[in-house]
């Protein structure tokens, strides 16, 4: 899913406003399964009919409160450095997305995707954005060489970003870039070629 069009009116603006600020009052109070659009209605007191036009389905809504919690507008590293330097700085800036409100948004989140298709769908979109970048930057670093040719980039990415979830959601601790630095260097170290 690509990002959202802008939106120009100020009145407009206003109104997506208080309901984006609804919507996550009733996900901290009450968790994911509280966002629906009658209860983002409800309390930011806007017409129901209005917030289905800003968001069709209820898993929009959820997206976009990860791309606000979450800041998940990831701009690519700067090409023109080393592959390992491109992906600390990528999931560095992940790290800083987990460790501030999108971490308690994901971590709620998650555990209600088992059961609920709509959060499940917010997330499946929102796997757009990091993962997707990575991918994309080590299966450039494969292409070009710098990467061992039967690496597996799949897995690979997996191995870099699941420890990131798991600091954050399993054991509520911060990401330190320092951690960061000594995942990159453990697991893309041996992968990089000679």
């Amino acid at each position: 899913m690509s990002d959202p069009e802008p939106i120009t009116n100020p009145q407009v603006q206003r109104t997506h406003q208080a309901m984006l600020d609804a919507a996550r009052e009733l996900l901290s109070e009450n968790g994911p399964a509280a966002v629906t659009h009658l209860r983002v209605a409800e309390v930011s007191g806007v017409a129901r009919a209005t917030v289905y036009r800003h968001w069709p389905d209820r898993a929009d809504i959820l997206l976009d409160l990860l791309r606000g919690g979450a800041d998940l507008h990831l701009a690519p590293p700067p090409e023109g450095i080393p592959l390992a330097d491109r992906v600390t700085a990528l999931l560095r800036t992940l790290a800083t997305s987990l460790n501030g409100d999108s971490g308690q948004i994901l971590t709620a989140m998650i555990g209600l995707a088992e059961w609920d298709e709509d959060v499940f769908a917010a997330l499946e979109r929102m796997r757009a954005f990091g993962p997707t970048l990575l991918r994309d930057i080590l299966a450039a670093g494969r292409d070009d060489g710098s990467l061992v040719a039967r690496t597996n980039i799949d897995l690979l990415m997996d191995v870099l970003i699941g420890p990131l979830f798991l600091q954050r959601l399993l054991h509520h601790a911060e990401i330190t870039n320092a951690y960061v630095d000594d995942l990159v260097a453990t697991t893309l170290g041996p992968c990089l070629a000679e």
